[in-house]
């Protein structure tokens, strides 16, 4: 393979590869702020300039594929006045609003200001101002921090495929915004927000709502279809901030569909069913319906198991022992999205990310051998489900539901026994490709909501009431 040597440095790369990569793969930095790997490279922010031995001029790594013997230097005093010098044009109409930006703690502007700017500035002009902008219900812009890098631009023209985002006017009055202004059409508009360097585009949904120091990162697995891209959710205390795109060159590469990225808010809604309900008492107790449970389980002539393919591996096969032990003679099947009952039916909704079916182990349900839920009659109906399958409508004289429900989804059952979403538990889920992919808790539960395990111990359980809260 070939050779090149970043600071003194010897490293092999593969040819076609630029500086920054190479460079970042032996612990070089090289500052950016226009280049992102998942874009075409532009070079015109000139922050990643750096001096490459035989050259006559400092070249921006970004755009220079390595050669072999290349020898490049990123921390020589031409360099350093380079970088210095971008970074005091870049601010010269920032208006370091950093105590009350979003990105504050993790930006771009920030860090490399930081490492290779001043903490003096020429300039005594009156800085640019615009206007905030509302760009639609996911992303509010701020121009006054835009730095031109045009990531927001190349997105959408080469990932949604939305040629929705424009520069007009010149120069120092140069513009990024939408065509006649409407509204962000694409479903993956969160996206602007996770490669904007700066605070020009941020989250509504996060907005002034948590500094990013505080909060915890844990990495998991998007529930919000077959897909499984993976993620990383932002939490603190208990509560879920937002949840980012986790980079997976096999699966979502860079992005998040915006319906994955929101899926935390429907675990969190005020309405949830936190405690035990039922259509008859206010006051149900976890004791008293896992009593009454296995009364009608004992004393129903046809049973049917209704489980989402929204579970895990590990929930689908604690059902599946529990029924083989404790039911043998019930009916089992799976459900999820309207219309698509197996694999086989499942497929690309766009070009980009989104899958057919809206759950993420419907893979998974079939390896573990459950087949569709056909409609028909009983006695009593189970309904297992994460909150993300759509409930099935079942013709039954009683109906029991274990998982996660709000108060309207609830008034189908007569009892509804709160378990856990897919951000309080770990689990294995099996994406439409059949890669195994590992959920993680991220949050306890809410309230007085079991695992589907613990309920089905319970229900197993001969003691009366023994552990049962």
């Amino acid at each position: 393979m070939p050779k090149c040597t970043i600071d003194g440095r010897e490293v092999e790369f593969q040819a076609g590869e630029n500086i920054v990569n190479i460079a970042k793969r032996v612990g070089v930095d090289v500052p950016v702020f226009c280049y992102h790997p998942g874009l075409s490279v532009v070079a015109q922010c000139r922050m990643c300039l750096v001096e490459v031995e035989k050259m006559p001029k400092l070249q921006t790594a970004c755009s220079t594929p390595a050669t072999d013997g290349m020898v490049v230097r990123t921390t020589s005093d031409s360099v350093k006045k380079a970088r210095a010098s971008t970074m005091e044009f870049l601010l010269v109409n920032h208006p370091l609003d950093c105590p009350v930006c979003d990105k504050s703690g993790e930006c771009d502007l920030q860090d490399n200001s930081f490492a290779h700017g001043s903490a003096y500035m020429r300039s005594t002009e009156e800085r640019r101002t615009f206007v905030d902008v509302d760009m639609g219900p996911v992303i509010q812009k701020n121009m006054n921090r835009c730095i031109h890098c045009t990531r927001c631009i190349r997105f959408g023209d080469e990932v949604a495929g939305v040629r929705e985002m424009v520069a007009i006017q010149r120069g120092n009055m140069t513009d990024i915004t939408t065509i006649d202004g409407l509204p962000l059409s694409t479903q993956y508009a969160g996206n602007y927000a996770d490669i904007c360097p700066t605070g020009a585009l941020t989250l509504k949904d996060f907005r002034f709502k948590k500094r990013a120091w505080f909060l915890k990162k844990t990495p998991s697995v998007c529930g919000g279809c077959s897909k499984g891209c993976a993620t990383e959710v932002h939490h603190e205390n208990g509560s879920i901030y937002r949840t980012l795109p986790r980079v997976s060159p096999g699966v979502n590469k860079y992005w998040l569909c915006d319906e994955g990225r929101f899926l935390f808010n429907h675990a969190q809604e005020e309405d949830r069913v936190r405690e035990v309900w039922t259509k008859t008492s206010s006051e149900a107790t976890w004791a008293e319906e896992i009593q009454k449970f296995r009364s009608t389980l004992a004393q129903a002539g046809s049973v049917v198991f209704a489980v989402g393919s929204d579970l895990t591996l590990e929930e689908m096969k604690a059902i599946q022992v529990f029924v083989s032990q404790h039911a043998p003679s019930a009916v089992l099947g799976h459900f999820g999205t309207p219309g698509i009952l197996t694999s086989s039916e499942d497929g690309p909704e766009d070009s980009i990310l989104r899958m057919k079916s809206k759950t993420a182990n419907l893979m998974g349900a079939e390896k573990l051998g459950f087949k569709p839920l056909q409609k028909a009659s009983f006695d009593v109906a189970i309904v297992f489900t994460a909150g993300r399958a759509v409930l099935p409508e079942l013709q039954a004289k009683h109906k029991i539901g274990v998982g996660l429900f709000i108060t309207k989804e609830a008034e189908r059952f007569d009892v509804v026994l709160p378990s856990l979403s897919m951000f309080e538990k770990d689990g294995t889920i099996v994406n439409h490709a059949g890669i195994e992919q590992r959920l993680r808790r991220v949050v306890p539960p809410r309230g007085h909501c079991k695992s589907i395990s613990e309920v089905l111990m319970l229900l197993a359980n001969t003691g009366k009431k023994q552990g049962v809260a």
